[in-house]
């Protein structure tokens, strides 16, 4: 291997003492999952939960930091408490700008490295995905599975079914539309090739 390296000009350097830096966990899992012991009553529960300052975000800005985190928008090990806490309380005051906001961070498909500043940008302060839709349409979350992982995508505008215009006035926010592929880079790779050949 070091021949082959050296044929094309790679400069091969040995290390003496290899530097093994320890797993982190992210923070941010305990501040919104906190752990529930089935032993433990709910008043214990209840007490843990304001000692550890646990976050309640609404499920539509929870399942947006969820479709984030797993496009690669925002890695967990960028993401604080303090983060959590901003936007839970945006969201307190504001449910929708705070799914706004971060709609517009997974719309721009770009690796957010500090994600405080998209509380001070005022691109995604003003952003508005939703808009007026035919009766037969419904906005439709999505889930696609790979072998590996699980990636959620934002809310679409997608054509309804007899089933989704039977409850979409109870249920119509409850749908998620499941899709199961092989893994998202191989498609990149293909369309890469082809690209070359044609």
């Amino acid at each position: 291997m070091k021949g082959s390296l050296q044929d094309h000009n790679i400069e091969i350097s040995d290390i003496q003492q290899p530097k093994i830096i320890s797993r982190v966990p992210p923070t941010i899992w305990p501040v919104l999952d906190p752990p529930i012991s089935s032993h433990e009553g709910p008043e214990m529960q209840k007490a843990q939960e304001h000692e550890a300052k646990v976050y309640r975000l609404p499920f539509e800005v929870r399942y947006q930091l969820e479709v984030c985190i797993s496009q690669g928008i925002m890695n967990v090990h960028n993401l604080t408490p303090e983060f959590v806490a901003r936007l839970a309380n945006m969201a307190e005051k504001d449910e929708i700008s705070a799914r706004n906001i971060l709609e517009y961070a997974a719309e721009q498909e770009k690796r957010i490295y500090d994600p405080m500043t998209i509380f001070d940008n005022a691109e995604a302060l003003a952003y508005s995905s939703r808009s007026k839709i035919p009766y037969y349409c419904a906005y439709s979350r999505k889930a696609t599975v790979t072998p590996t992982t699980l990636y959620f995508s934002s809310p679409t505008v997608e054509t309804t079914n007899r089933v989704i215009r039977k409850y979409a006035d109870k249920y119509g926010d409850r749908f998620l539309r499941v899709q199961f592929t092989d893994e998202i880079f191989e498609v990149w790779i293909l369309i890469l090739l082809l690209g070359r050949f044609c």
